[in-house]
């Protein structure tokens, strides 16, 4: 009982909490006022977390809010097309939420004193348009086998069809299987198409060390590890540079930030860059050490088990001939 409203309460107090931040969020949209303000800076970078990666397009924009003495900024993560159609300078319209328009929640003003709620906002972006953009960086396939995996379950269940528990180990089982192939490191799209050469500049090199690791485990060494090359240059027909961001094995070459590449890109997507006398093995040997290492994993198990069917015969052996 006691442990029930233990549970009833936590859930109270974080819905509590979070309320302000979700309604002063909505009422953006729906009470929001339309104000001018002007692209401050733009940054885009090549964000590394254990051994995955993704790419970071941040906006920021200056405004005067009408009841601020200063000024404001807001900065937006957005996809790279979107990005691209923002120069540094350029006048923008916001959506801004005015104190008398705020929602009338607890907590709700001095959490805006504080400057910790969401009041202003892109037009033409909604509530849930940051978490879009970050749902679009999960793998379709890991989503899609989610969605079919639920489907199947639960058509299995309204069936009434046997060994329901062993369709769930194998759904769950797949799914994971997914996710561990999404998490592994793999070469960027080579260009194909209107090739062009340019010279870049590096901004960023980041290490894969480890495969699959997060926050709670460690994973797996890499055979080959991974460097996350992050290059800017300025692309034909374009005034702003981009960031090309490219895979490569290891000390192939040795770059530190600063460095000046060549690289080749295409001209209708520029992103899509290689660098010129970088080598890319790391998935073949990331793959034969992944292998290596189960293989020996298995051997081990393998070994444990003859070892103790072996010791089991022993001992019966041993207790007969006492007896």
């Amino acid at each position: 009982m006691l442990r029930g409203l233990l549970i009833i309460l936590f859930v109270g107090v974080s819905v509590l909490m979070m309320l302000p931040f979700l309604m002063s969020s909505l009422y953006i949209d729906q009470r929001g006022v339309v104000i001018s303000g002007h692209v401050y800076s733009k940054r885009e970078d090549a964000i590394v977390q254990y051994s995955t990666w993704h790419r970071s397009c941040e906006v920021t924009f200056e405004y005067w809010a009408p009841d601020e003495p200063g000024v404001s900024f807001l900065k937006v993560e957005l996809p790279p097309g979107q990005y691209d159609g923002f120069s540094k300078g350029r006048q923008v319209q916001l959506h801004y939420l005015r104190p008398q328009d705020v929602p009338d929640l607890p907590l709700v003003k001095p959490l805006r004193a504080m400057g910790l709620l969401p009041k202003a906002r892109l037009a033409g972006q909604r509530m849930f348009s940051g978490f879009v953009e970050r749902a679009s960086r999960i793998s379709l396939p890991v989503m899609g086998a989610l969605a079919g995996s639920i489907l199947v379950l639960v058509v299995w269940r309204w069936s009434r069809l046997p060994r329901f528990q062993w369709a769930v180990v194998t759904c769950v089982l797949g799914v994971l299987a997914l996710v561990l192939i999404s998490e592994f490191p793999l070469p960027t799209a080579r260009p194909s198409a209107a090739l062009r050469t340019a010279a870049g500049k590096v901004k960023s090199v980041d290490r894969i060390y480890r495969l699959f690791s997060g926050s709670r485990t460690r994973g797996e060494i890499a055979a080959q590890p991974v460097n996350v090359v992050g290059a800017e240059f300025v692309p034909e027909g374009m005034l702003e540079p981009v960031l090309a961001i490219d895979l490569i094995d290891e000390r192939s070459p040795v770059l530190e930030p600063g460095a000046i590449v060549a690289l080749d890109y295409e001209l209708a997507a520029p992103r899509t860059a290689y660098l010129r006398g970088a080598t890319r093995d790391f998935p073949r040997r990331n793959l034969a050490g992944i292998a290596t290492t189960l293989s020996l994993y298995a051997a081990l198990l393998l070994g444990a088990l003859v070892a103790t069917h072996y010791l089991e015969r022993g001992w019966k052996r041993l207790v007969q001939n006492r007896n």
